[in-house]
């Protein structure tokens, strides 16, 4: 039995619907996932990212320390996703990361997401990890995270609509979705595009997935490529500080 945890960098807990998750859970896989305790209400915008990234390591540090094998940061934005790596010895997957790479391997891919506003965020995205050229389109339907299970309904509806632009105009062969809050959105896209489309990339359960594989094969984070950091005062985080006691023993 592997175990994995899923942390959701905001403090808005029950905002969507997790069953569709839960149901694509291998039956080996342990599954627990944690808010946080301060930091914004949704993860948007830059400035969110950066208030959401000190909880994110704090958790990814207790996750470690409560046993957990392999981590998913649950935001298609990745905030923290390096610091986190470098903190801790176990798998940090990210969903922006990880979505983006399976969308790409069908060539060219949109991500269609919850607002406009994020398109830079994601070009950049593409660009840091070599997918700048295959990244054709983002999307956004004009539904906040927090808006998308008011009316999901009517975000599903906007979510289609998006993709079939994608795929008409831009050419994408292949979709992520931009929020992980669009959760269980692929299977009604599939269902009113699947003859246009390749894929359609649901970037939670496919995180968890890859999460679950790590841990299965006892895999770690690469400590040549994010080395833990050197010890020195930190105040606020008890993990983090606990993390540089640590360092200073070494």
């Amino acid at each position: 039995m592997t175990k994995v945890r899923v942390i959701t960098p905001i403090i808005s807990a029950g905002f969507r619907d997790d069953a569709p998750l839960v149901a694509m859970v291998p039956s080996d896989c342990e599954l627990s996932s944690v808010f946080l305790d301060k930091g914004p209400a949704s993860v948007e915008s830059a400035i969110d990212e950066v208030l959401a990234a000190p909880g994110v390591v704090d958790a990814a540090l207790t996750a470690q320390a409560d046993g957990i094998e392999a981590v998913v940061i649950d935001c298609m934005l990745d905030p923290g996703l390096d610091a986190a790596r470098e903190a801790v010895t176990i798998p940090v997957i990210g969903c922006g990361e990880a979505g983006l790479a399976a969308a790409a391997e069908a060539g060219a891919f949109s991500v269609v997401t919850v607002l406009d506003r994020q398109a830079r965020a994601f070009r950049d995205l593409a660009a840091q990890h070599g997918l700048a050229d295959r990244l054709t389109s983002v999307r956004g339907i004009g539904v906040s995270v927090l808006g998308l299970e008011q009316d999901r309904p009517g975000s599903i509806r906007a979510t289609i609509e998006a993709c079939r632009q994608a795929v008409e105009e831009d050419g994408a062969r292949a979709i992520v979705f931009g929020c992980t809050g669009m959760l269980g959105f692929a299977g009604p896209v599939m269902a009113a595009l699947g003859d246009k489309l390749d894929r359609v990339i649901d970037p939670l359960p496919h995180a968890v997935a890859l999460a679950h594989a790590a841990a299965a094969a006892g895999e770690g984070t690469d400590k040549s490529v994010y080395p833990l950091p050197d010890p020195k005062i930190i105040k606020g985080y008890a993990a983090w500080a606990a993390l540089s006691r640590q360092m200073e023993r070494k």
